[in-house]
């Protein structure tokens, strides 16, 4: 016959009522919460994948919030560009009416104020800048306004090429703005050359000097017949009489008549060497013609010279100050005119193109917005289905554990009350 003590009825029945308390304390959490895991230890396993899930999670979190600003930011730039656009037609209509026969030089100088002041007005959208304070189109320089004025009237800018890219998912980075400099400095005016290479005799003297276009004809005749040509050197051979013309690749390059440009004699002094156009004087060879030096060589690196649309407005605005006093200023004038719609076809294809790639990109971002949402339902559905607790599961353990306790509790108050003494008589 097995003996029990009455100090292990108490201690047993004292430990049921404290797993039931236990059990009923946890089951209370997890009913409240909604959670099943509430600490690691509940199940390792399962912590471990909760902890990624909300990892990932809270990283979408601020990928939806990057989205909203890069959508923002897009959004303005483009409201921006139809307001450059609005603005290039005015200009358009302004070029025509001061370039207008008729008119007195009074009226011309009045158009030409109201071409500023229409310069002025699209300066002020080209330093629009976003709600965080940044400018838009200062490239990856958001805190130096873009476009400054500077004393004389024209306008500066002081961005870079750069753009702000916002990470919007896993290794994906859209840029939230495009910059001034390819927005509004994209205007090709008169060709510029830089010369680049060894010298004759000091550095002060390079083979080539002064180079020069005489007018827009002289240019586009350049332009044409150098297309694809790249960079051209000329060379001067070690005797310094004759100097040779090639491209970019070391082939000799050929003139008009499809004859090579190679050991060509120097011309008379004084005389400047043609090339398609392009002018320059080509530095004679030191003391008599039997002189002879190492060869030497420049590279003529030529490419038109980039403006914005602010400068080719107060530029034409310029032109349409001077008063026609002869035939020549009507000339000249009538050339800038030219030159003035050639540009703004330029200004306003390159408005256009960006508009076309802002909506593009904001096309872009709607599909990497639903991507995202995609991966946010299913990564929270996933930690659902291994965090949430099965709350009908959960009330009814608890109600088990509830009348168990309740059970123990009276057994032990029947228990606890017994005395021998209730068995004497």
């Amino acid at each position: 016959m097995m003996r029990i003590t009455t100090a292990h009825q108490f201690s047993t029945s004292i430990d049921n009522m404290q797993r039931s308390n236990v059990s009923i304390d946890k089951l209370q959490q997890q009913i409240s919460s909604g959670k099943r895991v509430l600490n690691p230890s509940d199940d390792p396993v399962a912590a471990a994948q909760i902890l990624k899930l909300e990892r990932e999670l809270a990283q979408y979190d601020k990928y939806d919030i990057n989205i909203k600003v890069t959508d923002r930011r897009l959004t303005l730039q483009e409201s921006i560009m139809d307001s450059m656009r609005n603005s290039l037609n005015r200009i358009k209509e302004l070029v025509i009416q001061g370039s207008t026969g008729t008119l007195s030089d009074s009226d011309r100088a009045s158009v030409a104020n109201n071409m500023r002041t229409e310069a002025d007005f699209m300066a002020g959208l080209m330093n629009t800048q976003d709600s965080q304070g940044e400018y838009i189109f200062a490239g990856s320089k958001g805190n130096i306004k873009p476009y400054q004025q500077q004393s004389d009237g024209s306008y500066d800018y002081q961005g870079d090429d750069g753009q702000r890219k916002i990470q919007v998912s896993n290794d994906l980075f859209v840029p939230s703005n495009d910059s001034g400099q390819y927005l509004f400095e994209a205007v090709a005016d008169d060709l510029v050359t830089q010369i680049k290479g060894a010298f004759i005799t000091v550095p002060s003297t390079p083979v080539v000097s002064a180079v020069t276009f005489a007018d827009q004809a002289a240019q586009d005749t350049f332009k044409d017949a150098t297309k694809g040509l790249g960079d051209l050197t000329v060379t001067v051979d070690a005797t310094g009489a004759f100097y040779s013309v090639t491209d970019s690749s070391g082939a000799a390059v050929l003139d008009a008549s499809g004859v090579a440009i190679t050991n060509i004699a120097y011309p008379p002094v004084g005389t400047k060497v043609d090339l398609f156009g392009m002018e320059f004087d080509l530095l004679a060879p030191p003391g008599a013609p039997a002189a002879t030096f190492p060869e030497t060589a420049n590279t003529l690196h030529t490419q038109p010279e980039q403006k914005s649309v602010l400068d080719i407005v107060q530029g034409y605005a310029t032109e349409l100050e001077k008063p026609l006093t002869d035939q020549q200023s009507r000339d000249d004038l009538s050339a800038a005119t030219t030159k003035m719609f050639a540009q703004w076809d330029q200004a306003s294809e390159r408005n256009i193109e960006s508009v076309t790639r802002l909506g593009s990109r904001l096309s872009f971002m709607e599909q990497v917005k639903e991507n995202n949402l995609d991966f946010t339902l299913f990564a929270t559905t996933s930690l659902s289905s291994i965090q949430d607790v099965d709350m009908p599961e959960a009330i009814s353990k608890f109600k088990l554990e509830e009348i168990t306790l309740q059970a123990s509790q009276a057994v032990f108050g029947r228990v606890s009350a017994l005395s021998l003494f209730d068995h004497i008589q």
